[in-house]
């Protein structure tokens, strides 16, 4: 679909609009999500859309989406009934969220977001291995405001003068990701000397 679609019905129908573009969008719009929340931060800037009122929209889309999966995925773990049937590839799966959220804890929820596919895993994943909506919601979520805020920004700001969205996004995200395998690199670096100085 062309863009001004979006636009013409964004002006006829305002913030309702917004919400279930965005909503769509994020599970079935074949663009990079971050396309969106920068799309959101862009019309801000025009005199269809106020600033607060489109990051808060956003922000509820986001919060639907990750509840959705999370939903599914608890639905998927009670109707196989995975305890009973080791052998189902929901339990293997299930299994997996289970192994990411020992391993790293808290991590595993709260940097999904930064992630592509992976954003759509983990919620989909916890709902299935079993982990209160209260607890998801309170650390997904909060790395979720983060992650929106960033693009929001940037379209909002920038937006007018990128060219060629995609490819920013898949820059900005191999950037990210640079960093993140960095800082981790260091840490990991830092704990083995910490090791060797404790063994001497």
């Amino acid at each position: 679909m062309d863009l001004l679609i979006f636009v013409d019905f964004i002006r006829q129908y305002g913030y309702i609009a917004l919400f279930f573009i965005v909503a769509i969008g994020l599970f079935f719009f074949p663009v990079p999500n971050e396309v969106l929340l920068m799309s959101g931060g862009l019309l801000a800037t025009t005199k269809l859309l106020d600033p607060i009122p489109t990051f808060l929209v956003l922000y509820s889309s986001i919060v639907l989406h990750g509840t959705l999966l999370y939903i599914i995925g608890q639905a998927v773990y009670s109707s196989t009934n995975l305890d009973k049937n080791k052998q189902s590839i929901w339990y293997s799966r299930a299994e997996k969220g289970r192994e990411l959220l020992d391993q790293y804890g808290l991590k595993a929820a709260s940097f999904s977001y930064y992630f592509p596919f992976i954003r759509h895993a983990v919620p989909f994943s916890i709902g299935m291995s079993g982990i209160t909506y209260r607890f998801f919601a309170i650390i997904s979520f909060s790395s979720a405001f983060i992650w929106l805020s960033i693009y929001f920004f940037i379209g909002f700001y920038y937006g007018r003068s990128i060219t060629d969205w995609t490819s920013f996004v898949q820059n900005l995200i191999y950037s990210l990701v640079a960093i993140v395998v960095i800082v981790v690199a260091l840490q990991l670096l830092k704990r083995r000397k910490q090791r060797q100085r404790r063994m001497l």
